[in-house]
């Protein structure tokens, strides 16, 4: 009876021992670059609003959100989710300018460990 607990226990430590690049953490968070627009750009009412940019992770993208707000009353005016299911990816969008608002435009990626990268810019309209 030892000496089948003894043989059970090593086999438990040993498993739990080996390396397996399955289970090893992702501690890396994707990388977004928003090519467009541009911090601080000001548009003309009517104007197209294009939200351009690319995502990449070292190993899986899981989903991305893209929110555009109304910074003068907080409502969200765009909520776009994506799931790309790639190492890399890119993203168009737009919105049309409205005169007198103030947008936030943020991009969030995710990948399958939870890492999550954001960035934003704001925007304005005439």
């Amino acid at each position: 009876m030892k000496l089948a607990f003894l043989w059970i226990s090593t086999i438990l430590l040993l498993s739990g021992c080996s390396k397996n690049a399955a289970s090893e953490k992702d501690t890396i968070q994707p990388v977004i670059t928003l090519t467009s627009p541009v911090n601080g750009q000001t548009f003309t009412p009517g104007q197209s609003i294009q939200i351009n940019g690319a995502i990449t992770d070292d190993k899986f993208i899981a989903e991305i959100h893209i929110h555009v707000s109304n910074t003068n009353t907080g409502i969200l005016l765009m909520d776009v989710h994506l799931y790309p299911g790639s190492s890399s990816t890119t993203f168009n969008q737009s919105i049309t300018a409205i005169a007198g608002i103030n947008y936030k435009i943020q991009v969030i990626a995710k990948d399958r460990s939870v890492n999550e990268a954001r960035t934003s810019v704001e925007v304005s309209c005439n």
